[in-house]
């Protein structure tokens, strides 16, 4: 019933929640009704809180940009400085493409520093717009 994609979503799927908790069932048929639509908002909101932790924190934003905190792979751990960078160009760094028109609004990397932290590689991450 819910897709519940960010805290506004999770916000109404409470809200929703709580009003059919409360609400009193005319008829039998539709309190079986109820408790199907009780457990499947219940079962997406715990979907939704139980999700996977991303790698990436958003330090700073703002209209045309942004500082992520990147936590590279537990795999680099080990590995030496070169290879973190080989690894976060392939899989992080964003390439701005050039194009005709002005104000695409594509994000690209406007540059990163690597370093380490408790023994794991990190990355900052600073992502711009084109606005």
């Amino acid at each position: 019933m819910f897709n519940i994609t960010d805290t506004e979503k999770l916000r109404d799927a409470y809200i929703f929640l709580t009003f059919a908790q409360n609400a009193p069932a005319a008829a039998p048929e539709k309190k079986a009704n109820r408790e199907i639509f009780i457990t499947n908002t219940k079962r997406e909101i715990r979907e939704y809180n139980n999700r996977p932790i991303s790698n990436t924190r958003i330090i700073s934003a703002d209209y045309d940009g942004r500082l992520e905190l990147v936590r590279l792979p537990d795999e680099l751990d080990t590995a030496h400085k070169e290879d973190a960078a080989e690894w976060f160009d392939d899989n992080c760094y964003l390439e701005a493409y050039n194009s005709q028109y002005d104000c695409t609004g594509q994000e690209f990397t406007s540059r990163y520093k690597l370093f380490r932290r408790q023994g794991h590689w990190y990355a900052y991450h600073m992502v711009s717009r084109d606005v």
